[in-house]
């Protein structure tokens, strides 16, 4: 960026004509995008806010999330982040937060608290999401453009503190607001916004683990165990942040075919499938389909028996780590098995979460077994995979699941099962492990990059590391980061070089570890 000062004044311009543009052309289900040709053209907090919300949700989705985390493998062609390159990353997130001053600013009457707890939690997101991906980054000058040309780069710990007041902000603007207009997701309840942020605030204090008991300023354990005590967290699915998709133009699922034309090179991976194998799992027959060579008389090979649809045998992962070539050749084949049918074919698709119920109990699943929070781990970690089976079942319909339907009945059995059942004879790893694995296993094509920040943290699941396949620096092991953007070094290049030289000697790399990971 020419400075963020700079950029965030020219991007303001372009941003609300391009949301003007949005908010004019979408004809959802995210109604309050419509505009009546009736009203005025003028810029209002709802078109700001419908905008800014929007972009958050929808990035719950994102391919290479999957690719990086190992659950898909693509084999249209190799991309270089399913073989664990990464490159540089980019401010945007905190560019965009100038639109969120704007609705601020304009904001009045009794939607100035809603919209105040929106620009906070929008603050916090955005400034979070940042600084997890690269370390230090600008943040007490960063939206102060008028004062700093060129803003320094906090300390991460001093990032985090930011982020955690100014959630704490949201959280009583939303406790004292009226309903608002412009949001597409929440119908502008506060309530719901409010649940919302307390959801994300025990996510970023679950990031922090690894500090919790070295940094006692930022009252990690507490401020965790007072939010899960206050109870203004989700009660259900029905409280999931989510994006709905419809088979109108402008809302369909992102993975349909005539979205994602190389869709059906996109195959599951070993890493995912081999457990939810392991375990009799039936998500695994809502989230792929079986390899067409063993189950479609048009593709059996010759000396195969054809096997049914839903015989666990007929679903095989490809290696994530795999040669491309050798893996490729599965996918042509017919010998992977493709997103289940209700991705690739159905418009409406399957909602993605970018902030779920199901998730969050594995969260407080985590929080308890560690001590943090009296209640029992083992009921959040059940009421977890509970979330994520009823999640699964009311939203993939029957003619898509194999036959392979996920009752109570099942779900009871399942919570029984080797593997499954929580360890409580074990170790507190064993079971840490459980909650980790089941939370990746939920959180398939949810929650964008999620699994891959939980994995930096915990080293769980086990990814497969290639050295002969592994695009890394360091062959035998994963990226923990995103460089810096390259605009920071053309035009922010003294305070980057303080930041760099302040967290690793000088010397950047996507290797090095960020504060919260050491």
């Amino acid at each position: 960026m020419k400075s963020i000062k700079y950029i965030m004044q020219l991007l303001y311009v372009y941003c609300i004509i391009g949301l003007l543009v949005i908010a004019f052309s979408c004809t959802s289900s995210f109604d309050d995008l419509n505009t009546n040709p009736d009203t005025t053209n003028k810029v209002t907090p709802a078109m700001l806010a419908s905008g800014l919300i929007l972009d958050n949700v929808k990035s719950a989705y994102d391919i290479n999330s999957e690719l990086l985390c190992k659950r898909i493998f693509q084999g249209e062609r190799v991309y270089e982040i399913q073989y664990n390159r990464l490159g540089k990353d980019n401010f945007d997130r905190i560019r965009n937060l100038t639109n969120a001053q704007k609705m601020v600013e304009l904001a009045s009457g009794s939607e100035k608290d809603a919209y105040l707890g929106l620009y906070y939690y929008l603050k916090g997101w955005a400034f979070y999401r940042t600084t997890i991906y690269m370390g230090d980054i600008p943040y007490s000058e960063a939206l102060q453009i008028d004062a700093f040309r060129y803003p320094k780069y906090d300390e991460q710990k001093d990032v985090f503190k930011g982020i955690l007041e100014d959630l704490e902000k949201a959280d009583y603007y939303f406790s004292n607001a009226s309903s608002f207009s412009g949001d597409p997701f929440y119908d502008g309840d506060p309530r719901k916004w409010r649940k919302a942020t307390n959801v994300l605030r025990l996510k970023v204090l679950m990031a922090l683990q690894k500090r919790a008991d070295d940094t006692s300023e930022l009252q990690i354990k507490e401020k965790f165990a007072q939010i899960v005590l206050e109870g203004n967290i989700f009660e259900g699915n029905e409280d999931n942040l989510q994006v709905v998709y419809s088979d109108k133009s402008g809302q369909q699922n992102p993975l349909h075919y005539d979205n994602m034309k190389w869709v059906d090179a996109n195959a599951g991976t070993s890493t995912i499938i081999d457990p939810l194998k392991k375990l009799k799992d039936y998500r695994l027959f809502y989230y792929f389909s079986p390899m067409q060579a063993l189950t479609d008389p048009l593709y059996l090979p010759d000396g195969e028996t054809l096997l049914n649809k839903n015989d666990w045998n007929a679903y095989q992962g490809l290696d994530a780590a795999g040669v491309f070539n050798d893996e490729q050749k599965k996918v042509a084949n017919k010998m992977s098995c493709r997103l289940n049918e209700v991705y690739r074919s159905s418009y409406v698709g399957v909602p993605s979460i970018r902030l779920g119920f199901a998730d969050m109990n594995f969260v407080l699943a985590e929080a308890a077994e560690r001590g943090w929070i009296s209640g029992s781990a083992r009921t959040y970690y059940e009421r977890g995979i509970r979330a994520s089976f009823d999640f699964v079942r009311s939203t993939v319909p029957s003619e898509y699941n194999q036959g392979m339907n996920i009752t109570d009945d099942y779900i009871d059995q399942y919570l029984k099962e080797d593997g499954v059942a929580y360890a409580i004879s074990g170790t507190s790893l064993d079971r840490l492990k459980q909650i980790w694995l089941q939370a990746y296993l939920a959180s398939f094509l949810h929650l964008a990059w999620d699994s891959y920040c939980d994995y930096r943290r915990t080293g769980y699941p086990e990814l497969p590391i290639n050295p002969e396949t592994n695009m890394n620096d360091d062959k035998y092991k994963m990226p923990m980061r995103w460089l810096y953007p390259e605009s920071e070094t053309n035009y922010n290049k003294e305070q980057l070089l303080i930041a760099v030289d302040r967290q690793w000697d000088g010397v950047e790399s996507v290797n090095k570890l960020m504060w919260i990971l050491k």
